[in-house]
């Protein structure tokens, strides 16, 4: 196995057992409307769990990104992801609360 076979697995193996925990974070985000690029609750909320997960600066750029360190070693990884999201459009349309979402086999639907 290489290093980052041995990486990938690790991370894999971190995911599956926190995959609750992650699924009710994601919950919570879709439940807070973000649309249109109207992201600092949702940001605030991520901040929440980053300072729960020990980062160690976090700080929003001026378009209201939101940007976390841990550590300051010469290798960086960056993680980048569009925290708003589109309207629901008609309510009627959904088989489900959007800002709820559900979980079916294994999988989380939402907005």
């Amino acid at each position: 196995m290489t290093d980052t076979q041995a990486v990938v697995a690790a991370i894999k193996a971190e995911v599956e057992k926190n995959r609750d925990v992650i699924i009710q974070f994601m919950r919570e985000l879709c439940a807070i409307p973000s649309m249109e690029s109207q992201i600092k609750d949702v940001g605030e909320r991520c901040a929440t769990e980053m300072r729960k997960l020990g980062f160690e600066r976090i700080w929003f750029d001026k378009m209201g990104n939101i940007v976390g360190q841990i550590g300051n070693g010469p290798k960086k990884l960056l993680y980048d992801s569009h925290i708003d999201t589109v309207s629901i459009g008609d309510p009627a349309e959904w088989q489900w609360d959007p800002f709820e979402g559900k979980v079916e086999n294994g999988i989380l639907y939402a907005r």
